[in-house]
């Protein structure tokens, strides 16, 4: 979430309204206990949504229901952010390396998915997953503006386009001038190998001490820059989601 007052989208209240706020039944008891960094849920995601066509940065198809069998961890986000995305993707690639240091690359997917599909295209997220060494187990995903828009109405994502401020920046892929930016909740949601929705983070990201791509932190902004330096207080790490993936599969992920 932006923390401009006036750029500032807030998550939408029914998600919170259908979460478990106590923890369930994980399967686990013996194992990790429940982590404290986001909220405990139980929602299975309807094959409706599971369905929906996404494409990844080579143009080839994804669904969530192709994912089945792997836990999720899934989070919205577009290229073109210049205050919190860049900072979660920063914070998803030491998850990534903990997941391929524990030899679980083969079944725990990160996931991507844009808010900004016109400008988002398989072409773009290419260039932005070069950036961050996104690839195998980490996808970048687009798709149509009304598969997008089924997908995070159902997790209950909010999103929308906003003037562009003057001067307007330049887009880091491209050299052009930006025309519009979107705001948008700030969320992180863990799907275990079912399809269930078991866990969510919301907030921004602390990620203080991670490496950032030149390109990315050059294109933050003066907020971006803040988020980035001055970390809001309770700010989720890379290591709060290597907890939520140890309590939810018994990986036991060491610390970034």
């Amino acid at each position: 979430m932006h923390r401009s007052p006036v750029r500032r989208v807030w998550l939408l209240l029914p998600v919170m309204a259908m979460v478990a706020l106590a923890a369930c039944s994980t399967g686990h008891s013996d194992g990790p206990s429940v982590p404290t960094a986001g909220t405990v849920a139980q929602r299975t995601v309807p094959d409706a949504v599971a369905q929906l066509a996404f494409q990844d940065d080579q143009g080839k198809p994804v669904t969530l229901s192709s994912l089945r069998g792997k836990t999720v961890v899934l989070t919205d986000f577009l290229s073109l952010c210049q205050e919190v995305c860049p900072l979660t993707s920063a914070n998803l690639g030491l998850v990534r390396q903990a997941v391929d240091r524990a030899g679980r690359q083969g079944d725990i997917e990160l996931v991507e998915v844009t808010v900004d599909p016109s400008r988002d295209t398989p072409a773009r997220l290419a260039a932005y997953s070069k950036l961050l060494g996104a690839s195998g187990n980490w996808k970048l995903l687009t798709g149509t503006a009304g598969n997008v828009a089924a997908l995070w109405k159902w997790f209950g994502v909010a999103y929308e386009r906003q003037p562009e401020p003057s001067p307007p920046a330049i887009d880091w892929w491209t050299g052009m001038p930006l025309t519009y930016d979107v705001g948008h909740s700030d969320v992180l949601f863990v799907l275990d190998q079912q399809g269930v929705e078991r866990y969510l983070i919301t907030g921004s990201p602390n990620a203080a001490a991670v490496p950032l791509p030149a390109a990315l932190a050059s294109f933050l902004n003066a907020e971006g820059r803040s988020n980035r330096a001055s970390p809001e207080a309770g700010g989720w790490t890379a290591t709060d989601v290597e907890a939520v993936l140890s309590w939810l599969t018994g990986a036991r992920l060491s610390p970034s």
